[in-house]
């Protein structure tokens, strides 16, 4: 969620939104209030969530639009295309031994009051932050499937309410305190430019294991080991640190943070565009999901065209017209800008199904954790409502006990025949919820079972 639009209702009278103005708090973000429902972690699983939320960009409404209590699902990035704040490499080298961040950068805890640069912490990174509640101080923004389910966890161990769900696109624990629900899957396989010197031939899970350890024979596309691709130095680009799309790519791959070389460079996971920041696209290779592709493509779920890209060039300014073709500058060449906003367009090859003809891929799901005391806690969520906020969007079993202390027994409170409990199915596994997952490209495949490792 990036900076979404301040959560009330339409039809606020002239009196409440003159409150609202003097009383709001000045921050980047809509500061979530104590009733509404705040979200964190995966970037891979984040648009799903927005789309459910407040709607998709093919005119299909969200959660929101009627609900007086809000969903805030905040984005594992501060910005809207799903980009890094600042660069993915290092200040003064690509190694992490010589890779210099600024005070605040990097993944290195406790640098913001540092006065001097510190090496070795790829990426360098802005630490973003975000205010989770009302009247709380900004802390940093979690960024993917690992730093959410930590804060959810560090929530509930401060005793605190601050965070109820955290996205997560890789398995997390599970167990008596928390819970999940699968709202889809994913598709994970290989990214390359469209005019990559990577070999027809294609590549094993063994080859691609080799090029992430950077083991001499492994490293140059024209390599025997490799089948003899055209003449490049391999550059084998990673997911960031602590983002569920890394974890399941080193799974899969058999390897570990400790196990892959210094050869590789971080990046925002699903970016493709970080192949043509490789500096030399021909020669980069990354890990992307389907769904996150799908979006620049402009397509669903299935495959089917929703129109243009999701993505627009951030360049273009909001609502610019086309230019003529000469700039205003020789750094401004806004020619391509419409008033309609210009898609991105990555000039890549989603190496699955057709392509590498030993194509890797792996399915994988998406899932959203929650505390497993939210599912029968007492406290409705909308005014006026019956259910709680577990129950009004994500999971709703034929069991447990209602929000007043009525226990849900099949044949009786229960409904959709006795697969839900009292209100019946919940907002994710709406037709309207199914919908706007698979806008996100995510492959709906919601059922009403506790999921998780």
């Amino acid at each position: 969620m990036q900076i979404k639009k301040l959560a009330v209702a339409a039809v606020a009278t002239g009196a409440l939104a003159l409150s609202l103005v003097t009383a709001a708090p000045a921050s980047a973000d809509y500061a979530p209030s104590s009733s509404d429902v705040v979200g964190v972690g995966s970037d891979t699983v984040q648009f799903a969530i927005d789309f459910m939320a407040d709607g998709d960009y093919i005119g299909n409404t969200g959660f929101n639009a009627t609900a007086r209590n809000k969903v805030i699902n905040f984005d594992a990035t501060p910005d809207a295309n799903a980009r890094l704040a600042y660069g993915a490499g290092g200040v003064n080298g690509s190694s992490a031994a010589t890779s210099n961040c600024a005070p605040g950068t990097g993944a290195s805890t406790g640098t913001g009051n540092q006065s001097a640069t510190h090496t070795g912490d790829r990426p360098c990174v802005l630490n973003s932050t975000i205010v989770l509640r009302a009247g709380n101080k900004p802390v940093m923004r979690p960024n993917g499937s690992g730093a959410g389910f930590l804060a959810l966890k560090a929530d509930v161990a401060a005793g605190r309410h601050d965070i109820d769900f955290s996205r997560a696109s890789s398995a997390r624990t599970s167990g008596a305190v928390y819970d999940s629900i699968t709202l889809g899957t994913d598709i994970l396989a290989m990214l390359t430019s469209s005019t990559t010197n990577a070999p027809a031939t294609g590549l094993t899970i063994a080859q691609i294991t080799e090029i992430y350890k950077c083991t001499a024979g492994y490293t140059d596309w024209s390599s025997a080991s490799l089948g003899s691709g055209t003449a490049g130095t391999v550059i084998p680009i990673m997911p960031q640190v602590g983002s569920g799309t890394r974890t399941s790519f080193l799974t899969a791959m058999g390897l570990t943070d400790s196990t892959i070389g210094a050869c590789t460079v971080n990046a925002e996971e699903n970016d493709p565009e970080a192949i043509d920041a490789s500096g030399s696209p021909a020669n980069a290779i990354e890990p992307m999901s389907s769904g996150r592709l799908n979006m620049f493509l402009g397509k669903d779920s299935a495959g089917t065209s929703v129109g243009t890209g999701y993505f627009l060039d951030p360049s273009c300014a909001y609502a610019q017209v086309a230019a003529s073709a000469a700039a205003a500058s020789p750094n401004q060449a806004r020619a391509a800008c419409v008033a309609a906003g210009t898609p991105l367009a990555p000039n890549v090859t989603y190496q699955y199904g057709t392509g590498f003809s030993t194509a890797w891929s792996v399915s994988r799901n998406m899932y959203i954790y929650f505390r497993d005391a939210d599912i029968n806690s007492t406290t409705i969520f909308q005014p006026g409502g019956t259910r709680n906020w577990v129950r009004t969007l994500f999971y709703n079993p034929c069991s447990g006990t209602t929000a007043a202390g009525v226990a849900i027994v099949s044949g009786t409170n229960c409904t959709s025949s006795n697969t839900y409990g009292p209100g019946g199915a919940p907002y994710i596994a709406s037709a309207s919820g199914q919908a706007l997952v698979s806008t996100s490209g995510i492959v709906p495949t919601y059922a009403n079972t506790i999921a998780g490792p």
